[in-house]
C-alpha cells in the first residue's frame, strides 16, 4: 500500500501557492469559453504547455515510422541510432561479470548512466534493481516495450530545473499511444547472414477500445514478448581473420590446458623436478604429450534473452471540466548467461577480498598428495583442471522484474489546468550462479573424494560448487501536483507558468547470498545495500514574451534530500525569431545528481575484480615472456597467453565503500544554437554545447591509482603479493629458449586494491550538434524525406586531482570518436516506403588517455606489433542500412530491414579485437482487426 511521505515546508508552501492561484483562476472565470480554441501541448524540457513546439533547448525527436526505418527491435537499440548517445554505455548482451547485468542503461555526451534521466510520458519509471558497478542506479530501457512507442524525445541539455536530480546530460523521454480502439497483431524476426547468427524475434499484441469523445473514456493494452537467441564461440570462429590470433590473443580458439580430466603441473624446487603431463585417461593428448579440452563449443560469445514488457492506459472523462487517467507498466526480463565451467590452474594461490572482515582472502590451490591414484610421483604435485561434469550445471540466469502503476486527475479552474498523480515504480531481481567453496572444493581434490575425470555425485558437486548469487528490490512511492497556465497579459502575449510540487519515498535493497557476503565462495564479490530516504521537490517555470519574436524561459526547482542542504536548479533559455525562417537559441542552466543509497548507504563496499586490467610493474615483462614463450611448443604458446595475462590483463582483487558525507554532484551547461529554414521544406539546425559536471562522486581511476603506487597518499591503497612459483617457471622458461634474455619479475601481483567514493573529480563535455531535415516532392513518382544528424565532439576531458587541472582531451582516442553522423533518405510511393541510412564513426587512436599513450600510442603499438602491417589506429567507419515496407493489402503492412547491407567488416582494432559484424535481416508484418 502507499505510505504519503510527510510534508516538508518547501511542499506546504508550494501547496499554499498552488491553492492561492487556483481561488484567483476560479475568480477570474469569465467569457474565454466563447473564444477561439488553441491546442497547447506539453514539450519535452518544459511543464508549460505550448504551441510553438520549437523550444530554447535541442529536442531530437525520432517518430513512429522514423524508429522502424531504423530496424530496431528494442528501446536499447532505438538509442543507439542517436548521434548524441554512448553505444559503449552497459547492455545486458555480454554483461555477465557486472553486477548489473541483465539490463541495458541509457548515456549521452559521456558522463555516464547517472546523468542522463529516462523517462516514460514525462515522468520517472523505476530503476532496475541492481546498481550497475554496486553504484550506479539507472533505468532498464529494456523494460519498456518498443512497439507501445509514439515517439522518443531527446533533450539534449540540462534539465535539472524543470525533471530534478539525474538530468544533467539530458532527458530521453519515451512518448507512448495516447488512445487506441481496434486489434492489431505483429511479429518480426531478425538474423545474421553469412553466418546466421544473432537471432532475434519479437511478437506484439495492441487492443483498445472506447472513444474518449463518444464514450468518455478509452482503455489500450500493449503485450510485446520478444527473444535473442545467443551463439558460441564455435559458431563464429571461423569468420575471425588470422591478425586476431597472431597480435590480440595468441590462444583464441586453441584447445584448453586447463582440461577436462586435467594436467599435473608442479614447478621444480624442494628437490623434487619440474612435472608436466595429463592426467591419465585423457582422452585428447596434445603434440607435447598434455591433456587439453576444446571449449570453443561451450564458450559464450552472446548471451541469449527472454523479455515479456506489458503497458497499459486508461483515460477517461469525469465531468466537462476533469478528466482522470491510469498507467500500468510491468516488465519480466531475463539474460541467459552461460559462463564456462569453473577452472583453475596450479601456481599462485586465490585471492580476493573479504567486504566483512575488510581484508583479503587467500586459499592456496590444492596439490595431489603423493599417494593419490592420479599421481605418479612421491611428492605432491599441482593440478591444471576444469570442472566439466555432466551434471555440474554452469547457467547463470539473471532475471528481474520493473513495474509502474500511477493515477492521476487533470481539470480546469478557471484559465488554469491542474494536475495531481499518485504512484508507485518498482521491481526486483535475481541472480544466481554456483561457485567454488573456499574448503570444501580443495578438500575433495586432495582427499581424493572428488573423481578427476570421473562419475561425482549430485551431492558432492553440489558442496563443491554450492548456489550463489545476489538478491534485490527497489520501490519509489510518488506524489506529484502542478498548476499552470496563464499568469497576465504582457504586451507581446501572456505570461505562462507552471508550478507544482513532488514528494517522493525511496527504498533499495541489494545483498550477496549469506556464503558470499562470509567471503566462502573462491573468488567472488559481494555487496550489501540496504537504505530508504524521502525526497521533496518544488519547482516554477515561466514563459516570458519580451516581443512577439523574442521568448525567455526561465525554471528554478528546489530539490531537498536526506544528508544535504536543499539544492536550488536554475535554467534560463531565449529563443529569438531573427527573421520568420531563422530562429536563434540558447539556454544557461544549473544541474545536480544526489548521491544515491549505493553510495551513501552500503553496508559492506562492493567487492570484486577489476578484470583486464594493466599492471605498469608486471606488463613489460610479461609482454617479454609472451613475446619468447611463444616461439616454443604448444605448451610454451599457451603459457605465453598466461605469462601475458598476468601483467597486462590482469585482474585485481577489490573493495569500494560507500561514503555517509557525500554531498549532490553539480553542473553548469550552456547551449547556443540557431533553427533555420533557408528555403521551402528544408530546415537546419545547429547547437553548440558545453557540460562542466563538478564534485562527482567516483573512487580513483584504477590505472591512476597504479601509475601512482609508490606516491604519497596511493602507496597504503594496495597490497601485492609475493613473486609466486608459476612467475619464476614462466621466466626461466623465457631464459632458457632465449639466453642471455635475463628476464625477472619485478613485483608480484596485486593482492588487494582499496577504493571509496568520494567528491573529487570534475567531466568537461563540448560539443556541437547538427540536424538538417528536408523534403522534396517527386510529384507523381511520390516524395523523397532528407535528414542529416551530426554530432561533432570537441572536448571530453577529467580532472586530475593531483595537478589541479584537467587531464587531456580523450576526444578521439579509443571510444570516443570525434564524428558520429547518420544520414538517412526515405521514398514514399503510395503505399511503398523504402529508405536507405548511411552510420558514419570518424577514426579513433588505440589509446583511451595519457595513462596508456606510451603503450598504445603509435611508437608503443608499432613495437608491440613487431612489423606486421596493421594499423595502429581504428579507421573510420561507415555502414549502410536498407528498409523496405508496403501497406497495399488491406489492414496488412508488410517490412523488412537489411544492415549494413554491403557485409561491411568493422575497422581493425588491434588493441581490442576483431568483432564480427554480420549483415542482417529482418522481416516481419503488421496486421489490424
Amino acid at each position: 500500500m502507499l505510505s504519503k511521505p510527510k510534508l516538508s515546508p518547501i511542499s506546504k508552501a508550494v501547496f499554499f501557492a498552488l491553492s492561492a492561484i487556483a481561488a484567483s483562476a476560479q475568480a477570474q472565470n469569465t467569457t474565454k469559453a466563447e473564444e477561439p480554441v488553441v491546442h497547447r501541448v506539453e514539450v519535452t524540457g518544459s511543464n508549460i504547455k505550448r504551441v510553438d513546439s520549437e523550444t530554447a533547448s535541442p529536442v531530437t525527436v525520432l517518430r513512429r515510422d522514423e524508429i522502424k526505418a531504423t530496424g530496431a527491435n528494442t528501446v536499447r537499440q532505438i538509442l543507439d541510432t542517436l548521434t548524441s548517445f554512448d553505444t559503449g554505455t552497459l547492455r545486458d548482451d555480454g554483461s555477465s561479470n557486472s553486477f548489473a547485468r541483465g539490463a541495458s542503461g541509457a548515456s549521452m555526451r559521456g558522463l555516464g548512466k547517472g546523468a542522463t534521466l529516462v523517462l516514460v510520458n514525462g515522468r520517472r519509471v523505476s530503476n532496475y534493481a541492481f546498481a550497475d558497478g554496486g553504484k550506479d542506479t539507472f533505468v532498464n530501457v529494456d523494460s519498456i516495450p518498443a512497439d507501445a512507442i509514439e515517439r522518443v524525445e531527446v533533450l539534449k541539455d540540462g534539465a535539472s530545473a524543470v525533471y530534478g536530480s539525474d538530468a544533467m546530460a539530458g532527458v530521453i523521454n519515451i512518448i507512448t499511444r495516447t488512445s487506441y480502439q481496434g486489434v492489431s497483431v505483429s511479429a518480426n524476426y531478425q538474423q545474421g547472414l553469412e553466418p546466421a547468427i544473432g537471432k532475434q524475434q519479437t511478437a506484439s499484441l495492441l487492443a483498445g477500445y472506447g472513444d474518449l469523445e463518444k464514450d468518455r473514456y478509452n482503455v489500450f493494452v500493449n503485450v510485446e514478448g520478444y527473444k535473442r537467441l545467443g551463439y558460441k564461440l564455435a559458431d563464429v570462429i571461423d569468420k575471425y581473420p588470422a591478425w586476431h590470433k597472431q597480435v590480440v590473443s595468441t590462444a583464441f580458439g586453441d584447445p584448453s590446458l586447463t582440461s577436462y580430466p586435467g594436467n599435473l603441473n608442479q614447478a621444480a624446487g624442494g628437490g623434487n623436478p619440474a612435472v608436466r603431463q595429463a592426467v591419465k585417461g585423457c582422452p585428447v593428448i596434445n603434440a607435447t604429450g598434455l591433456c587439453t579440452s576444446d571449449l570453443n563449443g561451450i564458450n559464450p560469445w552472446s548471451d541469449g534473452a527472454e523479455r515479456v514488457n506489458l503497458y497499459s492506459a486508461l483515460h477517461f472523462i469525469l465531468n466537462e471540466k476533469t478528466r482522470g487517467f491510469a498507467e500500468v507498466m510491468y516488465s519480466q526480463t531475463r539474460t541467459n548467461y552461460h559462463p564456462l565451467p569453473f577452472g583453475m590452474a596450479a601456481g599462485s594461490p586465490w585471492n580476493w577480498f573479504d567486504g566483512n572482515k575488510k581484508q583479503s582472502q587467500s586459499v592456496q590451490k590444492p596439490r595431489l598428495p603423493a599417494n593419490s591414484p592420479y599421481n605418479p610421483y612421491n611428492f605432491p604435485v599441482g593440478l591444471d583442471y576444469r570442472f566439466m561434469d555432466s551434471n555440474l550445471d554452469w547457467s547463470s540466469p539473471s532475471k528481474a522484474s520493473q513495474y509502474r502503476v500511477m493515477a492521476g486527475l487533470v481539470g480546469d479552474i478557471g484559465a488554469y489546468e491542474w494536475e495531481a498523480t499518485v504512484g508507485r515504480t518498482g521491481g526486483d531481481g535475481t541472480s544466481r550462479n554456483h561457485g567454488a567453496h573456499r574448503d570444501r572444493m580443495p578438500a575433495a581434490i586432495v582427499s581424493g573424494e572428488y573423481k578427476l575425470g570421473g562419475s561425482n555425485s549430485d551431492a558432492l558437486l553440489a558442496s563443491m560448487f554450492p548456489e550463489i548469487g545476489t538478491d534485490a528490490n527497489l520501490s519509489t512511492n510518488f506524489i506529484e501536483a502542478k498548476l499552470r497556465g496563464e499568469l497576465l497579459q504582457l504586451p507581446a502575449g501572456p505570461l505562462s507558468f507552471a508550478v507544482g510540487t513532488e514528494l517522493r519515498q525511496e527504498k533499495m535493497y541489494i545483498k550477496s547470498l549469506d556464503n558470499v557476503m562470509k567471503a566462502e565462495i573462491i573468488g567472488q564479490g559481494s555487496l550489501w545495500i540496504e537504505g530508504q530516504r524521502n525526497l521533496s521537490a518544488a519547482y516554477l517555470e515561466l514563459d516570458a514574451p519580451v516581443t512577439k519574436d523574442l521568448l525567455l524561459n526561465g525554471a528554478l526547482r528546489l530539490d531537498k534530500a536526506p544528508g544535504f542542504a536543499a539544492h536550488v536548479s536554475p535554467k534560463l533559455g531565449a529563443t529569438w525569431k531573427v527573421v520568420p525562417k531563422l530562429m536563434l537559441r540558447g539556454t544557461v542552466a544549473g544541474g545536480f545528481r544526489a548521491p544515491n543509497i549505493p553510495e551513501t548507504l552500503g553496508k559492506v563496499g562492493l567487492t570484486g575484480f577489476f578484470n583486464n586490467s594493466l599492471d605498469p610493474k608486471r606488463c613489460d615483462t610479461a609482454t617479454a615472456i609472451r613475446d619468447i614463450l611463444k616461439k616454443g611448443n604448444a605448451s610454451d604458446v599457451a603459457d605465453s597467453t598466461t605469462a601475458y595475462n598476468s601483467g597486462c590483463l590482469t585482474s585485481i582483487p577489490a573493495m569500494i565503500s560507500s561514503n555517509a558525507d557525500l554531498k549532490p554532484e553539480t553542473s553548469r551547461s550552456i547551449t547556443l544554437g540557431f533553427v533555420a529554414e533557408p528555403v521551402k521544406n528544408f530546415s537546419i539546425a545547429v547547437d553548440y554545447f558545453k557540460i562542466e559536471r563538478k564534485d562527482e562522486i567516483a573512487y580513483r581511476d584504477v590505472p591512476y591509482v597504479l601509475a601512482r603506487e609508490d606516491k604519497p597518499g596511493y602507496s597504503d591503497k594496495l597490497v601485492r603479493n609475493d613473486i609466486s612459483d608459476t612467475d619464476r617457471r614462466l621466466a626461466a622458461r623465457a631464459n632458457q629458449l632465449s639466453p642471455g634474455a635475463n628476464i625477472s619479475w619485478g613485483a608480484g601481483t596485486i593482492q588487494s586494491l582499496l577504493l571509496n567514493y568520494e567528491n573529487f573529480g570534475k567531466t568537461d563535455s563540448q560539443g556541437v550538434d547538427i540536424d538538417l531535415t528536408g523534403r522534396v516532392s517527386a510529384g507523381e513518382y511520390g516524395s523523397v524525406t532528407l535528414g542529416l544528424a551530426t554530432t561533432v565532439a570537441l572536448k571530453l576531458r577529467a580532472w586530475d586531482i593531483d595537478e589541479n587541472a584537467y587531464r587531456p582531451n580523450t576526444v578521439g582516442n579509443l571510444g570516443v570518436p570525434r564524428v558520429v553522423s547518420v544520414l538517412s533518405a526515405a521514398w514514399r510511393y503510395g503505399a511503398l516506403t523504402s529508405g536507405v541510412r548511411l552510420n558514419y564513426r570518424s577514426s579513433q587512436s588505440l589509446n583511451n588517455d595519457e595513462t596508456d599513450q606510451a603503450r598504445w600510442g603509435e611508437e608503443g603499438c608499432r613495437k608491440a606489433l613487431k612489423g606486421a602491417d596493421l594499423p595502429c589506429y581504428v579507421a573510420s567507419d561507415l555502414r549502410t542500412d536498407l528498409n523496405f515496407s508496403y501497406s497495399g493489402i488491406k489492414n496488412l503492412r508488410v517490412f523488412s530491414n537489411i544492415n549494413n547491407v554491403f557485409g561491411r567488416e568493422r575497422p581493425i582494432n588491434v588493441r581490442d579485437g576483431y568483432s564480427l559484424r554480420p549483415r542482417t535481416l529482418k522481416v516481419g508484418a503488421e496486421y489490424t482487426f
